[in-house]
């Protein structure tokens, strides 16, 4: 039998007032393990020791857990592979293949010439932050000595192209306000998820305010123009 599932204000659930096989077992951090697999061909649980919050819609679905016992090096290293590719032909020749998709971190550091911007992304992150490149649904990862948050943005904004990172600004505007939006202020936002017998959305909506910006053609007479509205997205 299908489970509706409805969203509004803070509803994240802690620690504090619920057990772990609750939390463990939810559909949003059995999606955010999904997404996990997708792109590391490896499960995110075997990493976590105790979860110390699910997040739920309208935030962005995912978990903050503690690491398990030895479990926090496997996982910077796994991390690693993902962000930082060989460097060398022979190191990349040599690697053992990995699962599709790139995370690219917030802060690339002081060398490079957009440091200041992506600082900037990575500062409201818990420690050390990474994010799966393009614009769709995008994975999230900050973690620090002890606690990981990972997490599935809605809206990605991160290009890499030719090896260099740019941001889509219309993506950035729509990761504010939905994204950000669900976590600073859920109260903007409402969900909705059909669960089925397996506890796996059918259905996941979440309606947020839409903002674009549509740039002027430098061969044309156009004008920059700003659009507001309502956005629906999820899993349909």
């Amino acid at each position: 039998m299908a489970e509706l599932d409805f969203g509004w204000g803070r509803t994240s659930r802690g620690h504090g007032k619920h057990d772990q096989i609750s939390l463990r077992t939810s559909w949003e951090v059995g999606e955010t393990a999904r997404h996990f697999q997708r792109l590391f061909n490896t499960p995110l649980l075997g990493f976590v020791g105790h979860v110390v919050k699910v997040f739920a819609p309208p935030a962005s679905i995912g978990l903050l857990f503690e690491f398990g016992p030895g479990m926090r090096d496997k996982f910077v290293e796994l991390v690693d592979k993902r962000a930082f590719p060989p460097p060398t032909v022979n190191k990349a020749i040599t690697a053992k293949p990995s699962a599709p998709g790139v995370m690219i971190p917030d802060n690339p550091g002081v060398e490079h010439r957009d440091a200041w911007w992506r600082q900037a992304a990575a500062g409201a992150a818990i420690g050390a932050s990474f994010r799966e490149e393009g614009t769709d649904t995008s994975v999230h990862i900050a973690f620090n000595s002890t606690l990981c948050d990972v997490h599935v943005d809605r809206s990605g904004f991160v290009v890499n192209k030719e090896g260099y990172a740019r941001w889509d600004l219309n993506n950035l505007l729509r990761h504010f306000t939905v994204d950000l939006a669900g976590d600073k202020a859920p109260w903007l936002l409402a969900s909705m998820a059909v669960l089925d017998k397996r506890n796996r959305p059918v259905f996941q909506a979440t309606l947020s305010p839409w903002l674009a910006v549509d740039l002027p053609s430098k061969d044309g007479p156009d004008r920059t123009a700003i659009k507001v509205g309502l956005a629906i997205t999820g899993v349909f």
